[in-house]
């Protein structure tokens, strides 16, 4: 299939984590095959356009955007709306991801998320927990959902609490409790291949991911190598819900955090239990078990539109530019664009560990507005411990962005309850509400829900930024007040971030 683009026409879609490289425009040259890579996060068979376009396929697609020329490698529909951005989204979204009503776990959205793992990385143990948790709450930060990460269980696949580095893992969740955390642990769909529960599952042909000989076959992940559970086969579901009851039963966990999966992860050849398994099917089939739990994140989805589970950013980098802080917004529009509302930016700081190893160098600055920027998302994650990074007066700003978003977190939560009936983004880019006024190319703001116009600072060093207000009167606590449509040069020393309720 090929097609031209029209004057002026923006594309968005595809992988989330290239929303940075998005709007696709004619002067864009990019290309991705959805069938073999996601970029680590988030993708789907779907892009759709400003002028009210989309393309849509069932099943996994390659697609190059060449200079205004598109072309894909099999048949996709292209279909028309209204000649709008959010036609081509209610359009698309009524079609093929419907939004059922069900209401995500609203403890996602009401307070800020932490996270263990960019504030212990691989030394997860229950005194530092604890004591990561109890300064949570001793330094005036409200209790939320508590993800414990990688490390706390014996091995891959092998979800026991370490005792060499959990006496009482259950006294330890209770106190967690006590604190008013809601506590999910970190889990991926991979088994070690020097266990007891590998051998079990190896002697079982309807379990485990084969190579096409039959035997078990052993994947490169980023941790290492190790045999994959198979998601599609009962065996393998039953084996794991198995364990996860388990962990709620015996030790009081709430959730899961479903991390791993990705099709970037999954090489060619792999059989299922039922054949030959595309990459695709099997990131949609661990999605589906994340999806069982109501209290459960996942990063890496295949067409995962319209279902109703916090879906978080891939880590970022701790940096200004490249892979950190400025691909926030862009990527948070790319996911919220195609179905995906219920959206987590990575950790407050970027999530990529080896930022935060001894010695590495932190820029408080980064951290003050990565907060900030992510205040007004519809979820906050925290990891790195501010009190213990910054200065008083910086984490102090950085307190003020999570009391920002508990302040939020009743509209947010009815955004979210909307949401799940209407299909209606939670996060959107301003083009979306406001069409015809030349917003597409705008990707440093953003619309929360009807009211909110957030215009975070990205640049370090800046303290002041240009702020495109849509038509309307947008009111400041910080930033006075104005009419759009109008550009303003906004003053935003580091203790303000840009934020503006249409009255």
């Amino acid at each position: 299939m090929q097609f031209t683009l029209l004057p002026g026409e923006r594309w968005w879609g595809g992988a989330i984590h290239h929303g940075s490289k998005m709007p696709l425009t004619a002067a864009s040259v990019y290309e991705i095959d959805l069938s073999r890579e996601c970029a680590g996060n988030q993708s789907v068979p779907f892009f759709l356009s400003s002028a009210g376009r989309y393309l849509w396929s069932d099943d996994p697609f390659a697609i190059c955007f060449d200079r205004g020329t598109v072309t894909t490698d099999r048949g996709v529909t292209l279909a028309e709306s209204d000649g709008t951005l959010a036609g081509a989204y209610r359009t698309a979204m009524r079609a093929h991801f419907p939004f059922d009503g069900r209401v995500p776990d609203l403890r996602f959205y009401r307070t800020a998320q932490y996270n263990t793992w960019a504030e212990l990385i691989y030394e997860q143990t229950q005194p530092a927990i604890t004591a990561y948790a109890e300064a949570i709450v001793s330094h005036g930060y409200t209790p939320g959902v508590f993800m414990i990460d990688d490390s706390w269980q014996t091995g891959y696949g092998l979800w026991r609490f370490n005792r060499e580095r959990f006496d009482d893992a259950r006294t330890m969740i209770d106190h967690l409790h006590r604190l008013g955390f809601t506590v999910m642990v970190w889990i991926v769909p991979y088994l070690c291949a020097d266990s007891p529960e590998f051998r079990e599952a190896a002697a079982d042909p309807a379990r485990l991911l084969r190579n096409p000989d039959g035997s078990p076959a052993i994947l490169k992940w980023w941790n290492g190598y190790s045999a994959a559970l198979d998601m599609t086969s009962e065996g393998d579901i039953a084996w794991l819900r198995g364990v996860c009851d388990g962990l709620m039963r015996d030790f009081g966990v709430d959730g899961f955090k479903c991390d791993g999966g990705s099709i970037d992860g999954y090489p060619d050849g792999l059989i299922c239990r039922n054949g030959p398994a595309t990459k695709a099917d099997l990131t949609a089939a661990w999605n589906r078990f994340a999806l069982s739990y109501k209290v459960s994140e996942v990063k890496d989805t295949w067409k995962a539109g319209g279902l109703p589970f916090n879906q978080r950013l891939r880590d970022k980098s701790h940096e200004w530019h490249g892979q950190g802080l400025s691909c926030l917004i862009p990527d948070a529009i790319a996911l919220s664009l195609t179905g995906h509302a219920y959206i987590c930016p990575d950790m407050v700081g970027g999530g990529s560990w080896v930022n935060f190893l001894p010695g590495a160098p932190l820029d408080q600055e980064l951290i003050v507005r990565f907060a900030q920027a992510s205040a007004l998302f519809p979820a906050m994650q925290f990891s790195v411990a501010p009190w213990r990074v910054l200065t008083a007066e910086n984490a102090a700003l950085v307190k003020k962005t999570e009391e920002l978003h508990v302040r939020f977190g009743g509209y947010i939560c009815e955004q979210v309850e909307r949401t799940a009936v209407t299909g209606e983004p939670i996060l959107k880019p301003l083009a979306y509400d406001y069409p015809g006024r030349g917003y597409e190319d705008i990707t440093d703001e953003f619309l929360l829900g009807d009211e909110l116009l957030v215009a975070p600072v990205l640049e370090k060093g800046a303290v002041t930024r240009k702020v495109v207000f849509p038509p309307g009167v947008w009111v400041s606590e910080d930033c006075g007040t104005y009419e759009g449509p109008c550009t303003a040069e906004v003053t935003a020393p580091l203790s303000v971030l840009p934020w503006f309720r249409k009255q």
